[in-house]
């Protein structure tokens, strides 16, 4: 019982130890690369970049090599303000090489802006030396930006004479956390309740639905725009406007402020469920729960296999009858 219980310890610390090496290997993936340039006796490479991809709002160290060959007396390098890098003030970006041939590494410590795009973008070295124009070359290192942000698509729910119910998706890769759904001020629209509803925090590929008191003013076809607020995974607070279809045909007067029954409920409507909330199942867990769950049951049938109680035949089966047992039975039925 003892032994059985160890190997199912172990197998549980295997798997364990697995999923933590897999998802190092995804997150912590470090790039090794060289792209040559030359310039007038200057060879440069960059070397790698951590961390990889940067992260918006976040740090990247950065490392280039430069070769200078012996025929260059002076060389200068000089890391280039672009967005979306940027170098603190307290970081000299100039590095000065005189007399001085064979092979140097530079750092640089890297700051990327909060509204960096995610992608590939480029870090940009001026280049100077006594072997060209004083104007210098430029000299650009490709790193990968991961994307912070998040992006939502909203449809309306359900609509009455003086209520919408908008369903708001989460349809980027990141979580929107401290989420206010909002209808701002516009032409067309009044809202006559709260104008604001705190959602929380809403996953990728989760949706919620908010409700409002909503008027439309007059003869309308046109886009109703909603203000989604949240905070990214950075710590970014961020403001995000979309836009519903909504067409009404008011029939009857309006400018007393009270709306005729059955005048705006023709919001288009999309096909969520009526639920107020609803949060999708996340796949990697039940591939980790299958996993582990078929671990489980190979150890049961294997114990029980080492047991005997399976796969064996009893011993009446695999024993023969003696040849002098069968020699007196023999005699006894004659």
């Amino acid at each position: 019982m003892k032994n059985r219980y160890g190997k199912l310890a172990f197998v549980m610390f295997l798997f364990v130890f697995m999923s933590m090496i897999v998802c190092n290997f995804v997150s912590a993936k470090d790039v090794n690369y060289s792209v040559d340039s030359s310039y007038g006796g200057i060879q440069l490479s960059s070397l790698r970049y951590e961390p990889y991809p940067a992260n918006p709002g976040e740090y990247v160290d950065v490392w280039i090599n430069a070769h200078l060959g012996s025929s260059v007396k002076y060389a200068k390098f000089e890391l280039v303000d672009s967005f979306p890098f940027s170098l603190d003030s307290n970081e000299n970006p100039i590095r000065e090489y005189k007399d001085f041939s064979g092979d140097v590494v530079m750092h640089y410590k890297v700051r990327v802006s909060p509204d960096a795009v995610e992608g590939v973008n480029s870090l940009k070295l001026n280049v100077f030396s006594d072997q060209f124009a004083s104007s210098g070359a430029v000299y650009s290192m490709d790193i990968d930006i991961a994307n912070a942000q998040t992006d939502f698509d909203l449809v309306v729910q359900d609509s009455t004479s003086s209520e919408v119910s908008l369903a708001i998706a989460n349809i980027g890769k990141n979580t929107a956390n401290s989420m206010i759904i909002r209808i701002p001020e516009q032409n067309g629209f009044r809202v006559t309740g709260t104008n604001g509803q705190m959602v929380g925090n809403l996953d990728s590929g989760d949706y919620t639905v908010a409700s409002f008191s909503l008027v439309s003013l007059g003869r309308n076809s046109g886009n109703l725009t909603v203000q989604i607020d949240y905070t990214d995974n950075i710590g970014v607070r961020r403001s995000v406007l979309k836009h519903v279809q909504f067409n009404s045909v008011p029939s009857g007067n309006i400018t007393a402020g009270v709306p005729p029954s059955g005048a705006y409920g023709n919001f288009q409507r999309g096909n969520f469920s009526a639920n107020s909330s609803k949060k999708n199942s996340n796949t990697k867990w039940y591939i980790i729960i299958g996993v582990l769950l078929a671990a489980l049951i190979g150890l049961f049938i294997y114990g029980k296999y080492k047991k005997g109680s399976l796969g064996k035949k009893s011993k009446k089966d695999n024993s023969e009858t003696p040849e002098w047992i069968r020699k007196v039975k023999e005699k006894e039925r004659k």
